[in-house]
């Protein structure tokens, strides 16, 4: 992971301070985490948000899971992977500092496991199909999990982090990638490269997406300023761009 270049720490900047009041509901268990529900129980389809290392409670990733699911018809699980414990840098000037330690702690390796017993409750509790969303350090995961045996009928990554070239080439289910313009862990020839793989898969050609936000940076979908109002522009289009994708093959 990069930790030079002015927009190198986007990945480690906590998100700014945002008042919006959720809408959804904290429940105490769902496959064995914490998690926050948002839209009806009744809803055909299920959507998975994994965050990134900020955690469950960041608002601006709230309010994108109530405007999916209110907007998109799904029931929306974004759980407790960190256990309550976000990241938080010590060093301004290195706002990577204690990453590797917070990471080995909340390890991905961990979250998955967790996840897959969370797409096994939902398709358990009768969800016509389920997809899943991954932010930052939640796309590695992402992938992992439609590579992987638990059944994923789709899945949408945002400024996805610590990818590989050999999982892309595993994928099996429509995938779209959105990703920064100003990205240094995922930069646009690299999400772009990604793209060109998908595109050779047949069992998802015509099925997968790359599109790069022009201005964007890493983290700008959700860890935006909500007084900037290209960013909430950028933002509010990453939100319709994955529920027209949800729509098209997870209900």
């Amino acid at each position: 992971m990069p930790t030079t270049g002015p927009h190198a720490g986007k990945c480690c900047v906590a998100p700014p301070a945002d008042e919006y009041a959720s809408v959804g509901r904290e429940v105490a268990d769902i496959g064995g985490l914490p998690a926050y529900l948002t839209g009806s129980p009744s809803a055909a389809s299920a959507l998975l948000f994994i965050s990134d290392i900020y955690g469950w409670k960041v608002p601006q990733t709230r309010r994108l899971a109530d405007k999916v699911a209110l907007e998109g018809g799904f029931l929306v699980v974004l759980p407790d992977f960190m256990e309550d414990d976000f990241f938080a840098s010590s060093n301004p000037d290195n706002p990577y500092e204690g990453l590797d330690v917070y990471l080995a702690k909340h390890s991905q390796a961990k979250a998955i496991v967790e996840a897959s017993k969370i797409i096994e409750e939902l398709n358990r509790q009768g969800f016509k199909r389920v997809g899943v969303v991954g932010f930052c350090w939640g796309g590695k995961i992402t992938v992992s999990l439609i590579n992987g045996s638990t059944k994923v009928d789709a899945s949408v990554m945002l400024h996805p982090s610590f990818l590989l070239e050999e999982e892309i080439q595993a994928v099996k289910v429509p995938l779209a990638i959105l990703g920064a313009e100003i990205d240094e862990i995922t930069p646009p020839q690299m999400a772009n490269e990604f793209g060109a793989i998908l595109a050779k898969i047949p069992e998802v050609q015509g099925k997968t997406m790359v599109k790069i936000f022009e201005g964007g940076d890493h983290g700008f979908s959700t860890r935006y300023d909500p007084q900037d109002a290209e960013a909430v522009a950028r933002a509010t289009e990453a939100c319709n761009d994955m529920i027209n994708w949800f729509q098209k093959y997870c209900l």
